[in-house]
């Protein structure tokens, strides 16, 4: 490092960034804007509806609003367009907000007009048109929403997402107009080459994998399979989907070659591979791992064209530094983390790997020779005929293969399972057949789309090499995935324990650099290791450095002779996940009427970040679907994503078509299919689940009155579940004399008026009261009235609209309770 002085400047700089802000959450853009404060408090003045439009995430508060800004990055998706505004003036109110940036959503499906207010000005043609063009300052009026961050444990944080892009707020516009017409004429044909190329790719390769070029090629996944990209993600080959350092660096280091190659000096070749990655890059979307290469190649290029070495942990610490300087939040990044441990895998931990295992096995060799010689045997060693040195190199290179994917997965490992909270075991071995042909898949794209613009048949030709890889990459995935063990759920581990397994690497690595300098002394000196016994030596460092980490995942996460009670925040629904004493794993109900795909984005993403591989038994109270399609998606899902052994129902009698339809589904995806009536127990040890209703007297429709409720009891602790129990079924719960005085209590339909009794109220009193709805919902869940009972009866009130996921642990004497959010119910 010493030799290194601006990668020492560098790093340093990195770790103060990283303390400052990771540490202390110093950072501009974590801190809410004016804009993002004024539209929380209009959005609670009016208490308006805050449902969002995007999968998987509602939005946050909402106001009427009218901006104007400049378009300075444009997207286009299948039902509307993606407009980037900077430099915006925002009327809320009758106040002015100033905003650097603003995501506006335009949508395509009801064609929302875009009025070109120059063209009327100056007496064109006064017609509507949607083109807007980057560089256009427009006007927009519509509703802005801020963005919503996560409410469980392990699920996607919308707001952080968008903060690191310093943007606080976005708009669903209602009209557009075009206040002037100037345009970035480089954007703006970046973007429309952009599109083009897409296009052209579309029409080669057919819709499946033409969009899965042009996810490779061009960064645009608005439209790819979202089979596809689960199935490279579950194998973990995902990263070929995106703009990576690999993508950069082969296109603008082969064009830096071909221009050398053809005469030109090195700064001429060195400056148009500079202007060319720069352009590229603006196409692209100025993304972590694109700007991290661009920084790079413009620091070989540099040193390509002074005439010095080009250094490659220094150009890494640089780029880190560039971008920790633009955005310090990158610092927390799963991409920012991943781009650059991947090289840094490679810079560091590669070398110290083949020291172990495949230099070692060099030196034996060279040994073995020089004894056969002593002994006189030298017409052997002469008689090594080509094939053997060829096959000799090949085992070579595979082991450096293996060295390096070794390396990279050992370096990404903690932050594989930190954001991910799973490992796709065979993926180092998958990564071998993947990465070798990314350079043939990208130089058949870039060629076979440069050779569609003169040769289209030629083209045409090419580009069909690049479906045949992805063919390959599509079945070697799907291989993978049916082995056994195909993919580790270990849970988020803990950030103490991510620091020492680090510490430990970077320990080994010292000493494998240390000892691989006083080799050649203790080779003089008959002390140096045999090969055989380093390989052992590094393999059972590596994988104690695995077991490390899987086992504090494990410990984090079991708790023995404890129960384990989270009400998630499903939105307006119910979802509750209850790990049993012994470790067994439990689901009442899961789903949501105003979240989609809500079992893939909020319920199976907190499971796996608890390091639950499995579900033992799943309970459907009743066929409303808030209670059940996320349970229903997780069942057509259980390849991928969480596997359901057994789904509990109410019994026949009460079960409508949905539930039917449920049961037969199960079956079908190997879940057995149990019913559970009044008086059944299930249960493990101390710990127990009864079900108190539906009673057999119960003589009204399936739906809510008839849901399971259920009793669950661990030594002195008590909490029932209620479904969305009302009417008749609550009045033979009433009746039935079987009610007890509750610890906890779900409050029955998210808090309705319609529920939750005097008289039932009376005979449970809960000290606590737990009631799952979705914010600003429309059906004005919890009622006041609900809410005012609860507090009569003196019950501490949690609900996920203002605490997100509520989690209680529990020894059956005494039990914490934590909230997600860190709220007070209001």
């Amino acid at each position: 490092m010493i030799k290194r002085p601006l990668c020492t400047a560098a790093v340093l700089y990195l770790c103060i960034q990283a303390i400052l802000t990771a540490g202390f959450h110093i950072a501009p853009d974590l801190r809410p804007g004016s804009l993002e404060i004024a539209l929380e408090q209009a959005s609670d003045e009016k208490k308006g509806p805050a449902a969002g439009k995007e999968s998987g995430q509602k939005a946050g508060k909402s106001s009427q609003v009218t901006l104007a800004g400049t378009v300075y990055r444009r997207e286009e998706k299948p039902d509307y367009k993606v407009l980037y505004l900077k430099d915006n003036q925002v009327l809320l109110n009758n106040r002015i907000y100033q905003e650097s940036k603003i995501l506006v959503y335009v949508e395509t499906e009801n064609q929302v007009k875009v009025k070109n207010q120059v063209k009327i000005k100056n007496n064109i043609a006064s017609e509507n048109t949607d083109v807007i063009e980057i560089g256009n300052k427009i006007k927009i009026s519509g509703e802005a929403k801020t963005f919503q961050g996560a409410r469980n444990p392990g699920n996607f944080d919308q707001k952080f997402y968008y903060q690191k892009q310093g943007i606080h707020a976005s708009v669903w516009a209602d009209q557009v107009e075009i206040k002037e017409d100037r345009v970035y004429h480089l954007r703006e044909n970046l973007a429309v080459l952009r599109a083009g190329w897409k296009e052209m790719l579309i029409s080669s390769l057919g819709t499946y994998y033409g969009n899965s070029m042009s996810a490779i090629l061009l960064g645009e996944k608005s439209e790819l399979d979202s089979e596809l990209k689960d199935l490279y993600q579950k194998s973990g080959i995902g990263h070929i989907l995106a703009i990576s350092g690999l993508h950069m660096s082969f296109l603008g280091i082969g064009l830096y070659q071909i221009l050398r190659k053809i005469g030109l000096s090195f700064g001429a070749a060195g400056g148009m591979g500079i202007c060319f990655l720069l352009a590229y890059t603006l196409m692209i979307g100025c993304g972590v791992s694109s700007i991290r290469a661009f920084v790079m190649f413009f620091v070989r290029m540099g040193a390509d064209i002074t005439g010095r070495d080009y250094d490659v942990p220094t150009s890494l610490a640089l780029a880190a530094g560039v971008l920790a300087a633009w955005q310090p939040l990158y610092l927390m990044d799963a991409g920012f983390l991943l781009s650059f441990g991947a090289l840094l895998g490679i810079v560091g931990v590669n070398p110290c790997l083949q020291y172990w295992f495949l230099q070692g096995g060099k030196r034996e060799v060279e040994q073995v020779g020089r004894t056969e010689e002593k002994r006189g045997h030298k017409k052997g060693l002469k008689r090594k005929n080509k094939q053997d040195k060829v096959q000799s190199e090949k085992r070579k290179a595979w082991m450096e293969s293996i060295c390096a994917s070794l390396a990279v997965n050992l370096t990404l490992l903690p932050i594989m399972l930190y954001f991910y909270f799973e490992f796709p075991l065979y993926s180092i071995l998958l990564n071998l057949l993947v990465i070798p042909l990314m350079s043939l898949l990208l130089g058949a794209g870039a060629a076979g789309s440069l050779f569609m613009i003169f040769i289209p048949g030629l083209g045409g030709m090419v580009l069909k090499v690049c479906k045949w890889i992805l063919v390959l990459y599509e079945k070697a995935c799907q291989m993978s995935m049916s082995l056994p063990m195909s993919r580790i759920v270990t849970g988020q581990p803990g950030k103490g324990w991510i620091i020492c397994y680090y510490l430990v690497l970077v320990g080994f690595c010292a000493i494998s650099l240390r000892m691989r300098e006083r080799e050649e002394i203790a080779e003089e000196k008959g002390m140096m290791l045999k090969a055989g016994l380093k390989r052992v030596l590094g393999s059972c460092t590596m994988s104690s450095l695995c077991l490390f980490l899987g086992i504090s995942c494990f410990l984090r996460y079991q708790c023995p002779g404890k129960l384990t009670i989270t009400m998630l925040d499903v939105g307006q629904g119910d979802g509750f996940y209850l790990r049993g004493s012994n470790g067994t794993n439990y689901f009442i109900d899961g789903g949501s009427s105003d979240v989609s795909s809500v079992g893939k984005y909020r319920i199976e993403p907190y499971l796996k970040s608890q390091g639950v591989r499995s579900l033992n038994y799943v309970f459907i109270s009743h066929g409303d679907a808030d209670h059940m399609n996320g349970i229903e998606e997780m069942l057509e899902n259980q390849q991928f994503g969480i596997r359901i052994h057994n789904l509990v129902l109410p019994p026949v009698t009460v079960q409508d078509d949905t539930l039917k339809g449920l049961a037969k589904k199960a079956v079908q995806c190997g879940t057995k299919v149990l019913v559970m009536g009044e008086g059944d127990k299930l249960g493990e040890e101390e710990f127990h689940m009864m079900c108190k209703g539906p009673f057999a007297a119960y003589q009204g429709e399936p739906g809510n009155a008839a849901s399971m409720v259920l009793e669950v009891s661990f030594h002195k602790f008590q909490m029932l579940f209620t479904g969305d129990v009302e009417g008749e079924g609550e009045s033979l719960l009433v009746k039935s004399g079987e009610l007890k005085l509750y610890d906890v209590l779900k409050v029955a339909h998210h808090g309705s008026k319609n529920s939750n009794s005097e008289e039932f109220l009376s005979q449970t009193v809960p000290k606590c009261a737990w009631i799952s709805s979705g914010i600003g919902n429309r059906y004005g869940h919890p009622h006041e009235e609900t809410i005012q009972k609860l507090n009569e009866i003196g019950s501490e009130i949690y609900g996920t609209q203002e605490r997100g996921a509520v989690t209680l642990v529990t020894d059956g004497e005494e039990a914490e309770i934590k909230s997600y959010m860190d709220k007070k119910y209001k």
